[in-house]
C-alpha cells in the first residue's frame, strides 16, 4: 500500500500540500482567522498524549498528529468553526471527539427527531468539549473551488485520520462503538 497521493491535477497537488503542511492556527484562534470561502480543512491534535487510549496509541503508530480532514463546499468558517469546533449544528467530528473525551448525549434527546443520528451534548458538556478543543487542537485550511470534491476522499484514504469514518480504509472500531452507544442513549424512549 502506498501513502502517495496521486492527485488528478497539479492544482490538486498544490492544494493538498498547502492543506497538509501543518497547522495554521490553534482552534481557539480559528474564529478570528478562518475565511468565509469554500475549501478543505484539516484538524490536528497538538499532543497525541492528550487523547485517551486507544486514540493516542493509534496516532503514535501512524506517525501523525492529523485527526480529521473535511471539505466545506460553501463556507470554511461555517463548517470548520461553527460545526466542527463549536457544534452549533450537527458535526461528525464533534460527535466523535465528545464521546472520546468521555461525554455522552442526553438520554432520549433524539426521541421524536427526524434524524436519528445527529445526537448532541448538553450545553455544559458542549462547553467543556469546546474548551478542550481550544486547548488541544489546531487547524489548517486551503480555499478551493468545490469542484475538487474527490480530493477529500483521496486525502482520507491516504492519511487515515482517526476521526474520519467515511472513506477511511482503517476506521477506528472503538470510535464506531462509541458513536453507536451515543445513538442508543439519545434514542432511548424510556429515558
Amino acid at each position: 500500500m502506498t501513502n502517495k497521493l496521486v492527485p488528478a491535477s497539479m492544482d490538486e497537488a498544490a492544494l493538498a500540500s498547502r492543506l497538509l503542511s501543518g497547522p495554521t492556527c490553534s482552534a481557539a484562534e480559528a474564529p478570528a482567522r478562518v475565511p468565509e470561502a469554500a475549501g478543505y480543512y484539516a484538524i490536528y491534535v497538538d499532543d497525541a498524549g492528550r487523547l485517551p487510549s486507544p486514540y493516542c496509541d493509534l496516532l503514535l503508530r501512524r506517525g501523525t498528529d492529523l485527526v480529521y480532514i473535511g471539505i466545506a463546499t460553501v463556507c470554511l468558517y461555517e463548517r470548520l468553526v461553527e460545526q466542527d469546533l463549536r457544534h452549533k449544528s450537527p458535526s461528525t467530528f464533534f460527535r466523535g471527539i465528545g464521546p472520546t473525551l468521555g461525554y455522552r448525549p442526553q438520554p432520549g434527546s433524539l426521541v421524536g427527531m427526524k434524524n436519528q443520528n445527529n445526537y448532541r451534548f448538553s450545553v455544559a458538556d458542549t462547553a467543556a468539549i469546546v474548551r478542550w478543543i481550544d486547548a488541544h487542537l489546531s487547524v489548517s485550511w486551503a480555499k478551493a473551488d468545490p469542484a475538487h470534491k474527490g480530493l477529500e476522499t483521496s486525502l482520507i484514504r491516504v492519511h487515515r485520520p482517526i476521526f474520519n469514518t467515511k472513506d477511511n480504509p482503517e476506521p477506528v472500531a472503538e470510535l464506531a462503538a462509541l458513536r453507536d452507544e451515543c445513538r442508543r442513549i439519545a434514542r432511548a424512549a424510556d429515558a
